[in-house]
C-alpha cells in the first residue's frame, strides 16, 4: 500500500488503522494491533488472513441458512403440508417419523393377515361349457366359439320326464277343448273378434 503524504495532510491509511473497530478486527486476524504498512510480508499475510476470515463468514453463513431451510421443512412435514413419504432423510431419527414406520410396519402385518375370499362360480350349473376368454385385446388360442346353430339354454321340456298326454290323463293339464269352454270372452269381445276391418 502507498500512501501519498502531502504536507499539512495526515495519512488517511493510517488514521483508518486508528479506528476502534478495525483496531479489534486487526487484532483478531493478526494478534497485535500493530500496523507495518510498509513490511510487504506483513500485508500479504494480512490480505490472507481477511480472505481466510471472509470465507469462513461465507461457509457460517450458508450453514445458517441451510439449518434454516432445514427447520422450515421440518415445520412443514410436521404440519402436515408435505406429506412423511416426502421428508427429508435427515429426519429419519424423529420421533414423528418413528412412531409414523412403526404404524406402517403394524398395517401392514394386519392386511398381510387379511384374507380375502374368493367366489367360486360352479361350473355345472350352466349347460355351455366354454371357457370364457380371459378379459383383454385378444383371445387365447385354443378357444373355441360356438356354432351358428348351438343353443344357449336348454329347453325346459328336457327337464320333464312326461309329456302333455300323460299329463292330460293324470288331471294335471286339461285338454283346448275343456280350456275353451272355461275360458270367458265378453260378447262384445266375440263380436268384435268376428267383425272384418275393410
Amino acid at each position: 500500500m502507498t500512501a501519498v503524504i502531502h504536507e499539512g495532510d495526515v495519512c488517511d491509511t493510517s488514521r483508518r488503522f486508528c479506528n476502534p473497530r478495525i483496531r479489534s478486527r486487526l487484532e483478531r486476524l493478526m494478534g497485535t494491533n500493530l500496523v507495518l504498512l510498509t513490511d510487504r510480508i506483513y500485508m500479504q499475510r494480512l490480505q490472507e488472513r481477511i480472505l481466510e476470515d471472509y470465507e469462513e463468514a461465507m461457509d457460517k453463513r450458508i450453514k445458517a441458512r441451510e439449518d434454516q431451510e432445514m427447520a422450515r421443512v421440518k415445520n412443514l412435514v410436521l404440519s402436515g403440508k408435505i406429506p412423511l413419504s416426502q421428508a427429508p432423510p435427515e429426519m429419519a431419527e424423529h420421533p414423528v417419523m418413528l412412531i409414523e414406520n412403526y404404524c406402517n410396519l403394524l398395517i401392514a402385518e394386519r392386511r398381510a393377515k387379511i384374507k380375502i375370499p374368493r367366489v367360486k362360480i360352479p361350473t355345472y350349473l350352466y349347460l355351455d361349457d366354454t371357457p370364457d376368454p380371459p378379459s383383454g385385446l385378444s383371445i387365447e388360442k385354443g378357444h373355441i366359439f360356438r356354432k351358428q346353430g348351438d343353443k344357449m339354454c336348454i329347453p325346459v321340456t328336457t327337464y320333464l320326464q312326461s309329456t302333455e298326454e300323460e299329463d292330460i290323463e293324470r288331471g294335471y293339464m286339461m285338454t283346448d277343448e275343456e280350456y275353451e269352454q272355461l275360458r270367458y270372452i265378453d260378447p262384445l269381445v266375440k263380436e268384435l273378434i268376428s267383425c272384418e276391418v275393410l
